[in-house]
């Protein structure tokens, strides 16, 4: 059976370039599409870029017409659709770019989508739930975005929805939990925590550290996202979930424990974020159901984590 060629959005940000290697991996061609100017990088792409089966396009999604004419001479049948703005705490300082990616964005990819007959597979969050009290949101919950970057991924959402009952585009959508591992960008909490320790320095924790997050190894969502888009019917959500949830200084312990620091030596903690979002849960059954459980290994997975950024910082 012949692989479809797929357009991926994002494949130089972080969970962007697990998620090419994964299908290049599988031996998918992909045409990747990126603009390469904050989150993403080149380095990112570093072990798939002489790949002869992929094609890189330096551009902003916005570019509609140029999207459309790349899906139709390079025959694509899927774009999965990556990219955006994701920092909460950027967003909360200034949320105009998030609202021209992950919305305007969205829309010039569901336009390309709508003139091509090119099905989509969306990239959510599991943050468009909003903040879980003593609940696993599943896929039929109510969207309750409390930050800019949730809120304008809820409305991506409801854009690739509408497109599907307006123009008939096919769509998959999936919302990962909180991701980690290789390439992830330096603002992000694990990142952030290894560069303070590495440089001596206090981990900012805000509150008391108490905010739960569920986390998964952002090469299990890579391969959650290529079996669903191989083995589901259209117009189905998953959640893609580890249901392996910790605090945030428990998280932190866990690192400095692994580096032989004291983290009561380490910490400072700082005023709360305006709109925090206590907890993250999501119910990933439906996804278990299709045929893919992910590997909640967490320990084993931050361990090759930290040793190996370690090794890069000698």
């Amino acid at each position: 059976m012949n692989k479809p060629n797929i357009m991926i959005t994002g494949c130089a940000g972080f969970i962007g370039s697990h998620v090419t290697e994964e299908f290049l991996d599988a031996g998918y061609k992909v045409v990747g599409v990126d603009s390469i100017t904050y989150a993403g990088n080149e380095e990112n792409m570093s072990v798939f870029i002489s790949n002869p089966n992929f094609t890189l396009h330096q551009m902003d999604i916005g570019l509609m017409t140029a999207i459309r004419q790349i899906i139709q001479k390079d025959n694509i049948e899927w774009v999965v659709h990556l990219a955006a703005e994701t920092h909460v705490d950027n967003s909360i300082e200034s949320n105009d770019i998030f609202m021209k990616t992950n919305i305007l964005g969205t829309k010039s990819i569901l336009d390309s989508c709508r003139e091509t007959d090119t099905k989509i597979l969306h990239f959510s969050t599991d943050e468009v739930y909003g903040s879980s009290i003593d609940k696993s949101f599943i896929e039929r919950s109510l969207l309750d975005p409390r930050n800019p970057y949730s809120a304008s991924k809820a409305a991506a959402e409801h854009l690739v929805t509408s497109y599907k009952n307006t123009y008939g585009v096919e769509y998959i959508m999936v919302r990962p939990s909180n991701n980690f591992g290789p390439r992830q960008h330096d603002e992000k909490f694990l990142p952030t925590i290894l560069r303070k320790l590495e440089a001596g320095e206090k981990i900012p924790i805000y509150g008391a550290g108490q905010q739960e997050r569920e986390w998964i190894y952002v090469k299990e969502t890579s391969k959650a996202t290529r079996f669903i888009l191989e083995n589901s019917s259209m117009n189905e959500i998953y959640n893609i979930s580890s249901e392996f949830h910790l605090k945030n200084i428990e998280v932190v312990k866990r690192v400095c424990n692994l580096m032989d620091k004291n983290p009561e030596d380490c910490v400072e903690y700082v005023e709360d974020r305006p709109g925090h979002d206590f907890k993250y849960s999501i119910n990933p059954t439906k996804m278990n159901n299709l045929g893919y459980v992910v590997d909640n290994n967490f320990d084993k997975y931050l361990e090759e984590y930290v040793a190996e950024n370690r090794v890069k910082s000698l």
